[in-house]
């Protein structure tokens, strides 16, 4: 292919991204409408483990190939992505605010979950198959809390497609999951054709490694919760993040560390040393930020995003 296919290929999946956010945006509003309950629940759950399924997907290859090292990267590095990138990203446009009864809990849950991951990761330096197995039940426990803690929808959001032969909770379904699989192709279609431009410019593979690989797995995450932003659902965008970073610390670990059996899930010694710390150190601070202000204002949006290059420069610099 040329390269000014693999342009308009990159030009489709933006598209792509943008119109399946949005449209996984309003099916996650319809559908909590019609349960009454909050969107975020849905956010935190049904949207953050489809758009985390990139990783999922990526890190059980990686692991069943041989190269558990990017496992680790992938959920690591896409916890500090959703953190600094994407919740940066979606403060852009408008003050990040979550006035749901249940915020502070999930919060919780993610940071619990980071400091287990950190525990396993820093101190043990390995993930055994049983723990991850032990993670994933984990994982299951903690929706379920969270789904029975759920209060009733505060909100009063318009019904979308009422007129129509198919249920209100049936269009919202469809287009809550129909939108997640638009993002995703459009990430896989965007990322493979930077991947293939940036190779046929002669970029070093390892520059590509830490850069449109490492950012391409966030790529769904990105364009939910920039999408939730732009149409002033910012409990969305919020809930996206939080579940997606619980996901990926304990269903993603869990399931690349039962797919090493009968090894164990060893921690590179370069993420004990630079990006574990740094995940713990940012999910406390933005986490601890959010659990006690309940919101993320715009002026921290341009730099949460600097603070997430000058992480991925050091990154390059130093491994």
């Amino acid at each position: 292919m040329s390269d000014i296919l693999y342009l308009l290929l990159g030009f489709l999946g933006f598209l792509g991204l943008f119109y399946g956010g949005n449209v996984l945006v309003k099916g996650t509003v319809q559908t909590a409408n019609v349960l009454n309950i909050p969107a975020h629940l849905i956010a935190i759950t049904i949207v953050a483990l489809g758009t985390s399924a990139p990783e999922l997907v990526v890190s059980i290859n990686a692991v069943l190939k041989g190269s558990p090292d990017l496992a680790w990267g992938n959920v690591v590095g896409s916890n500090i992505a959703n953190l600094l990138l994407v919740i940066g990203g979606a403060s852009l446009y408008i003050t990040l605010r979550d006035d749901s009864k249940s915020l502070r809990l999930d919060i919780f849950w993610m940071i619990l979950s980071t400091i287990i991951l950190f525990i396993f990761g820093y101190f043990f330096r390995s993930l055994n198959p049983i723990f991850g197995f032990i993670f994933i039940l984990t994982l299951f426990t903690i929706l379920i809390i969270m789904t029975f803690n759920a209060e009733k929808n505060e909100h009063d959001y318009d019904l979308i497609y009422t007129k129509s032969f198919f249920s209100p909770l049936t269009i919202g379904l469809c287009l809550t999951f129909g939108g997640i699989i638009v993002v995703l192709i459009s990430s896989e279609i965007l990322i493979s054709s930077a991947i293939k431009m940036s190779m046929s410019f002669g970029i070093e593979q390892s520059l590509i490694g830490v850069t449109i690989v490492a950012l391409g797995t966030s790529l769904p995450e990105i364009s939910a919760s920039v999408a939730a932003a732009r149409n002033g659902h910012t409990d969305i965008a919020i809930g996206n993040v939080l579940g997606s970073n619980l996901f990926n610390s304990l269903g993603i670990l869990g399931a690349s560390s039962i797919a090493s059996y009968p090894k164990n899930l060893e921690t590179p010694l370069s993420f004990v040393n630079y990006d574990l710390p740094i995940m713990l150190l940012a999910t406390l601070i933005l986490g601890g930020y959010l659990f006690y202000f309940k919101r993320v204002e715009r002026i921290f949006g341009p730099l949460l995003i600097i603070l997430y290059m000058l992480y991925i420069s050091f990154n390059f610099i130093y491994k």
